[in-house]
């Protein structure tokens, strides 16, 4: 528990302490509008309590705010900012980072890492004020499912230097429900041996590559991780997926690049996100 301020002539007392079961209604009471389209804190509150670094921080025993983070090796992923808005311009977002970020350290984690819609200007403002760098910029697409009697010719990729040498030139790291996990010699090898790492030619040399999971916080959601290569080994991607979904009773397919992406029927650009990282 770390107490930020405690002013006993005023009665205020802001505090940062782990999540509780109890806090979660209040929570998702002030998360209801965080978005025009809501928020998807109410699908994640559960799993990040079990995960056991979600922070909140209270004012006067009132939650008004809230953070995540994950780690990864020395990498720590923070996410899920979220203030009430009667209680903003106090600071608070930043002092859940700084306190995700003191946590990390002691984890041994030497970077950190958020996500930011490209047109949110306050957050990433408030990243660049805590010396956050904006690494790139990844596109989201979403594709609808579709039945088609289409031959793809995708293959799955195997174990050898040729694949993971490509991937660790060509992507840093690979989507897994939301959060941008560091790509490595050993992570790929385990990658491949889940088959779930596919790719197309061209000229008999790897063209569109994909990197593919299914959301641990979203049911029948398939996350797709994009290194694209020609249009039609794109095409040949796409189409494999919209049939993998159907087998597989997938119902939502959301795909992350850094590419853009030309015109295909059932695929719609959503937002644009700044990968931000800090040297801890």
């Amino acid at each position: 528990m770390i107490i930020l301020n405690s002013f006993s002539n005023m009665l205020i007392d802001v505090i940062i302490r782990k999540a509780k079961a109890a806090d979660k209604n209040m929570v998702l009471e002030f998360c209801k509008t965080t978005f025009s389209w809501g928020d998807y804190i109410a699908d994640v509150w559960d799993y990040w309590i079990l995960e056991g670094n979600l922070l909140v921080l209270t004012e006067n025993n009132s939650t008004v705010a809230i953070c995540h983070s994950s780690f990864f090796d020395k990498q720590v992923w923070i996410e899920g900012i979220r203030v009430n808005e009667k209680f903003r311009k106090k600071g608070f977002a930043k002092n859940l980072v700084l306190e995700s970020e003191s946590l990390a350290k002691n984890k041994n984690c030497t970077i950190s890492q958020m996500l930011i819609a490209k047109n949110n200007k306050k957050s990433l403002h408030l990243a660049k004020n805590l010396n956050y760098k904006k690494e790139s910029i990844w596109n989201f697409y979403y594709l609808i499912p579709k039945k088609l009697e289409k031959k793809t010719n995708v293959t799955i990729a195997i174990n050898n230097k040729k694949i993971i040498d490509f991937l660790l030139s060509h992507l840093s790291s690979y989507v897994k429900s939301w959060r941008w996990i560091p790509l490595t010699k050993t992570k790929i090898e385990s990658l491949i041996h889940e088959k779930r790492i596919l790719y197309t030619k061209k000229n008999n040399e790897i063209d569109t590559m994909i990197i593919f999971t299914e959301s641990e916080h979203f049911e029948k959601t398939l996350m797709l991780t994009m290194f694209t290569g020609s249009k039609n080994g794109i095409d040949e991607i796409i189409a494999y997926f919209q049939n993998y979904a159907i087998e597989k009773n997938i119902t939502r397919i959301q795909i992350l690049t850094e590419s853009t992406l030309h015109k295909i029927k059932n695929l719609d650009k959503k937002f644009s996100f700044c990968l931000m990282k800090k040297k801890l």
